[in-house]
This record gives C-alpha cells, sequence and structure tokens, in this order.
C-alpha cells in the first residue's frame, strides 16, 4: 500500500471508529484554548484531563490531539523540556505501532522529537535523530520533498551547534541553491534555509558572507505582507535588525 492510500485508509477508519463528543468531553476540551497555561490549572489536574480525553474520546480524536498539542506547548513555555521530551518518545513510540514508521505524520513527530533532544541539552542524541529520519524521508518522500528539506537544514544547525559549522555551511549552501530552485512555492522555506546558513556561516567565522544573506533576509521581510492582526509588534524585523548589528561589529572587528 501507498503512503497516500495508507493515509487515506486511516483517516476512513478514525471517522469510523471516531466516538462522539459528550459535553463532558467538551468542557474538558475547553480548558485548553488558553495559549498559556491558566494558574489555577494545576499540572496534575492537566495531565489528568489529556487521560480523560483519551479515555472517552480515543487517542487520535481530534480533541485530544488538540488537548497534548497545547499541553506540549505549556509544557515548553515553562521549559519544562524533559517532559516535552517523554512526552514526545512514547508520541513516536505510539505512532509507529499504530500506523507505522513510514507515514509522514510520524517522519514528523521525529523530527519534532529531534528537536525536544537538543532542548534538554542532547546535541548528540539530537543529531542521530535528525541523521536517521532524514535518511527514512529521503527513501518515504524523496530529496526534493519539502519535508526532507526541512531534515537536512535541521540536521545542519545541530552539526553547527555541536561543533561542526563548516559542515552544516556545505550541507546549507546546497540546501539553500536547491531551495531556491523552486522558486515561490518554497519561499517560506527557502527564507528558514537562509536564516539557518547565516547562523552557521556566523559559527564558521564567515562574518561577510553571513552579512549578505542576512541584508537579503531584511529585504525579504520588508516585503513580507502580513495579515491585519499579524506581527504587530515588527518583531522579526527588530531581531534581524539586531542580529545585523552584531555581524556588523564582528566584521568591523575580524
Amino acid at each position: 500500500m501507498a503512503v497516500g492510500d495508507h493515509e487515506s485508509g486511516q483517516g476512513t477508519v478514525e471517522k469510523q471508529r471516531r466516538p462522539r463528543r459528550t459535553l463532558g468531553t467538551w468542557r474538558v476540551k475547553r480548558r485548553f484554548r488558553h495559549m498559556k497555561r491558566p494558574k489555577s490549572r494545576n499540572w496534575p489536574d492537566v495531565f489528568e484531563d489529556v487521560a480523560c480525553l483519551t479515555r472517552e474520546l480515543g487517542r487520535w480524536h481530534p480533541d485530544t490531539l488538540a488537548a497534548r498539542s497545547r499541553m506540549c506547548m505549556w509544557l515548553t513555555d515553562e521549559d519544562r523540556h524533559a517532559d516535552v521530551l517523554r512526552l514526545s518518545e512514547a508520541d513516536v513510540a505510539e505512532r509507529t505501532a499504530e500506523f507505522g514508521a513510514d507515514v509522514p505524520e510520524t517522519l514528523r513527530m521525529r523530527r519534532s522529537l529531534a528537536w525536544h533532544r537538543r532542548r534538554v541539552g542532547d546535541l548528540d542524541g539530537a543529531v542521530t535523530e535528525a541523521r536517521a529520519v532524514l535518511g527514512d524521508s529521503e527513501r518515504v518522500l524523496g530529496s526534493d520533498h519539502a519535508d526532507t528539506h526541512r531534515c537536512r537544514s535541521i540536521l545542519a544547525q545541530f552539526l553547527a551547534e555541536s561543533g561542526q559549522p563548516a559542515e552544516a555551511v556545505r550541507l546549507l549552501r546546497a540546501l539553500y541553491a536547491e531551495s531556491q530552485a523552486f522558486g515561490p512555492k518554497r519561499r517560506s522555506e527557502t527564507r528558514s534555509i537562509r536564516n539557518a546558513l547565516v547562523t552557521a556561516l556566523e559559527l564558521d567565522g564567515q562574518v561577510r558572507e553571513a552579512l549578505d544573506l542576512l541584508d537579503e533576509e531584511i529585504a525579504a521581510e520588508r516585503g513580507t505582507i502580513y495579515g491585519i492582526d499579524e506581527n504587530l509588534g515588527d518583531y522579526e524585523m527588530k531581531r534581524l535588525q539586531e542580529w545585523r548589528k552584531r555581524l556588523v561589529a564582528k566584521a568591523a572587528s575580524a
């Protein structure tokens, strides 16, 4: 069965088996509507609410998944990265057992797992995880797929942080050229790769090239049109401008 057929069949079975929401589960779901954990919500109660949705609606019900996602967001905001890693490891194991290792969603969860390893300080584990998921993504989705490009970018970022910036620069230069060849349909992915390349170049001491690329990113940000309620504080441009000041200072002292 092809991956697409697997996903389609999986979705049909999910809809057929999906339990109906009740007033009780609706009320539990509502407790996860806030972007930040309310101070009135204690962590044991949060975990119990997720367990409740899992029992009543099932592990893969949209309401259960949304609650789990929000819980992980709250944990991350509070720097409880070890807890997020534990939940991510369990999620990957459950998805692999239920749907298989080659389903795109499982691959995406494994990519997230690599990030969670990095956040707890396990850079070696993050690099190993990123290499493994990149190999599987290339095999399943192809080397040009957007998700595969994301995997390559993540691996390069981890290599740069783990003391291998020259290797990261090599990987990201090639990836950046490949992404640019796709034109506008990969615009956001190309910008993300460019940001990663600027970071790797800075870590590798290639400040002049990093500054040139950062100027390209600043120009792209100036041309970005946001929705009426998005980016009201101009946070991304401020971040880029501060980054540019740092690179200019480094270039002047070189």
